[in-house]
């Protein structure tokens, strides 16, 4: 779970784990997490959860300034509204909220492998090998998520595949959306809609999830 640690002056004072949608921040009584600073305006900044809209199971955790009167930093630089990524520090006046999100996806990481461990048996896939698929539609366009899982989820709206890591190599299977009998509405991949059965995915293959498109790659 997402959490936020409370310090001052590099002391950790207290955590708060994000299990609800709004925190908001400020030194007035009323708010989630009630600071009693002169350096912190009454309503200073808000922390918002929201279910990712690409990636099921996830969420982003945004902080917004309230208008306060010294502002609200993250990584030293002021923000009206930012998304947060594991790691990054929030300043409101002089206490810092570290925002630590271990369970979330490095979208800027990417694993090198040696080239011993690249291997493969016919059509099979070893063990070490991985795939990741390369968003290529909405905010997040550009970024990747690793699969490294057996299984991993994908969709957004009610509408969901499951890529699976498999002995012969990674597929692509439907799990929920509306269905005509034959394919599942808004599932296709390069252009063709997707049945019942799984789909063997191949280098650069495109999966349309109403809308999401991501793109297949091995490494």
């Amino acid at each position: 779970m997402a959490k936020l640690v409370m310090s001052v002056d590099g002391v950790v004072m207290r955590e708060f784990d994000l299990e609800h949608k709004i925190y908001k921040i400020g030194r007035k009584p009323t708010n989630d997490i009630q600071i009693d600073d002169i350096t912190i305006s009454g309503d200073h900044a808000e922390i918002e959860v929201t279910p990712n809209l690409y990636l099921d199971h996830l969420s982003d955790v945004y902080v917004a300034d309230k208008g306060s009167t010294n502002g609200t930093l993250v990584n030293g630089k002021k923000i009206k509204k930012q998304i947060l990524r594991h790691g990054d520090v929030v300043q409101v006046g002089r206490h810092e909220f570290k925002f630590l999100d271990d369970a979330a996806p490095d979208f800027e990481k990417t694993v090198m492998l040696k080239s011993d461990e690249v291997k493969s048996a016919g059509n099979g896939v070893s063990a070490a090998v991985t795939g990741y698929l390369k968003i290529m539609s909405g905010p997040k366009s550009g970024q990747t998520m690793e699969l490294v899982k057996t299984y991993t989820s994908v969709g957004h709206h009610g509408t969901m595949v499951v890529i699976s890591k498999r002995q012969q190599g990674f597929f692509v299977s439907q799990v929920s959306g509306k269905s005509d009998g034959k394919h599942v509405k808004g599932i296709t991949v390069n252009d063709t809609p997707i049945g019942a059965k799984s789909i063997t995915l191949k280098e650069k293959d495109v999966i349309d999830i109403s809308g999401l498109k991501v793109e297949f790659h091995l490494k």
